[in-house]
């Protein structure tokens, strides 16, 4: 009953907060709990493609919550700035805030903030990133995957070629000691599926 009256008052806390207010991790963790909620109904009744939000491929992206047999094999992964600021083994992180990967709520996912890539790279440049995660936030679930720092780079530049809008907060200067540009260059140039003018935009980008 406790635990009833309290989530009702989040909620009600939830109605009430001006728009662009920073959420707090019991808000987050509640607004999950509504989606949940939301999801089971559907599922009862049966899924249909307008119920599918972004919050339920945020939640349900690794089918955990699914029955084996609906699950899909499709697995996101860490990229962007959040690849970028995690140490590699072997490897220095060319970001320098890694006090952001404390923040899990602020972790970049293929698919989400960032458009995924999957159907350009497949899984080259990916790894299993959950012991290096942990260094950072100790909860990061087993076989948690991020892009290499190339991958992550990708990633960056063809999401935002896509929008026809320029990288914010990054430039090729600033990453290249740590960072093989011919990796990136030779990915761009072999993917098949991308047009001519985002190809040139990527590239433009990698001329330091």
């Amino acid at each position: 009953m406790a635990n009833d009256q309290h989530s009702k008052a989040i909620r009600k806390r939830l109605e009430q907060k001006p728009p662009g207010e920073r959420l707090t991790l019991e808000e987050i963790r509640e607004l999950k709990k509504i989606e949940a909620e939301r999801v089971n109904e559907r599922i009862r009744r049966g899924i249909r493609p307008e119920d599918q939000s972004q919050v339920w491929q945020q939640l349900f992206a690794e089918g955990r919550f699914l029955p084996a047999i609906r699950r899909s094999s499709a697995r996101r992964y860490l990229t962007g700035l959040t690849a970028l600021n995690l140490n590699m083994e072997g490897r220095t992180a060319p970001g320098w805030h890694s006090t952001y990967l404390y923040l899990w709520e602020n972790w970049t996912w293929s698919g989400d903030s960032i458009m995924d890539t999957t159907h350009l790279l497949g899984q080259r440049g990916v790894y299993d990133a959950s012991s290096a995660l942990r260094r950072h936030a100790p909860d990061t679930p087993d076989a948690t995957l991020a892009a290499s720092y190339e991958r992550a780079v990708f990633d960056l530049l063809h999401h935002f070629a896509v929008l026809r809008k320029p990288v914010p907060n990054i430039q090729a200067h600033d990453i290249d000691p740590e960072v093989d540009f011919d990796q990136i260059r030779q990915w761009i140039n072999e993917s098949e599926g991308l047009p001519e003018e985002i190809k040139s935009a990527m590239l433009a980008w990698l001329r330091v």
